[in-house]
């Protein structure tokens, strides 16, 4: 069922991806906004307590729709005797609209489409708003709004949109694609809140402890997709890679997944990341192998399930 529901969930993504309005409804990027702001006031020592709390209301949200459909299919089977079929399928119907909502909200591919026409078309203004949404102010490899690194971006901008989220889908479902999404913005709106002039000491701490706690969520779905990056690509030239980050980098631990992406998602391209200086160019390519990546991951999945349906 999960499998099923997975499928449905990237099949709403694929149609509706183009429709942001119904991804970035306005009443969650208040409450991401508002909790962030009340976290970052509740001094240094009660910060990582106060993360915790403002992230149960938003999780809460995906139990309470797991009991619902359960307490509507109790109600219908005894009043109108209702077979399990019906629960079922509302479980489903619920898991893939979860999901849907928990992905992006941009589409990666759409984005990178729009940067490599501003650039060949050389509306630097349109290229940079582009690279900004696609870099983030929170990305561990970012320098600035300079357009050098947006293909690296790409790497590191799949696992926090689509794999991480998929991955905690696959583990704990709704609730656990739901929870990854909420970390996620939660990470960058405090990035954000911290960075503002005259931010208290608070907002700081508040920011790390969000980045740490995304850290941990997205660490197995990071060396996952670094994995997948080799099987995708070029396997040597990406193992390659990641043992140039594990001897670089490796004491970051949690706090070193954009850049394990980074050191994997170059090595599988290998002469085509090093062939090409043009960054329009090496986006293109790095979207093309996160695609290839989602393909494995969807094989994967799919040989999962059907082991655990035979046993």
């Amino acid at each position: 069922m999960n499998f099923i529901a997975f499928l449905a969930g990237l099949l709403l993504e694929r149609l509706l991806a183009g429709q942001l309005g119904l991804r970035e409804p306005r009443w969650l990027a208040a409450y991401v906004r508002g909790s962030v702001e009340l976290t970052s006031r509740a001094g240094t020592g009660a910060a990582a307590v106060a993360v915790v709390c403002a992230l149960l209301p938003g999780l809460a949200i995906s139990v309470a729709t797991s009991v619902a459909t359960t307490a509507v299919h109790d109600v219908a089977t005894l009043v109108h005797g209702v077979s399990g079929r019906g629960h079922g399928l509302l479980q489903l119907l619920v898991a893939a609209v979860v999901l849907f909502f928990s992905l992006g909200p941009r589409d990666l591919k759409q984005e990178v489409r729009e940067y490599r026409a501003a650039l060949a078309r050389d509306d630097r203004v349109a290229a940079e708003r582009v690279a900004a949404e696609i870099l983030e102010h929170d990305a561990g490899q970012r320098q600035g709004p300079q357009l050098a690194s947006v293909g690296e971006a790409v790497f590191v901008q799949a696992n926090n949109r689509l794999f991480g989220v998929l991955f905690w889908f696959a583990v704990l479902g709704p609730f656990g694609a739901l929870g990854f999404r909420l970390t996620d913005l939660m990470r960058r709106e405090a990035i954000l809140c911290a960075g503002r002039p005259g931010a208290a000491a608070s907002a700081a701490a508040t920011s790390r402890i969000c980045q740490r706690l995304h850290g941990v969520l997205a660490f197995v779905p990071a060396r996952l997709v670094a994995l997948s990056y080799g099987v995708a690509g070029s396997f040597e030239e990406s193992f390659t890679g990641w043992r140039g980050y594990l001897a670089a980098e490796s004491d970051h631990f949690f706090d070193a997944n954009d850049r394990l992406l980074l050191h994997a998602g170059r090595g599988a391209l290998g002469g085509r990341w090093e062939a090409s200086d043009e960054e329009g160019e090496r986006a293109g390519a790095a979207v093309a192998l996160t695609e290839a990546a989602f393909y494995v991951w969807l094989a994967g999945f799919a040989l999962l399930t059907l082991v655990a349906w035979i046993a």
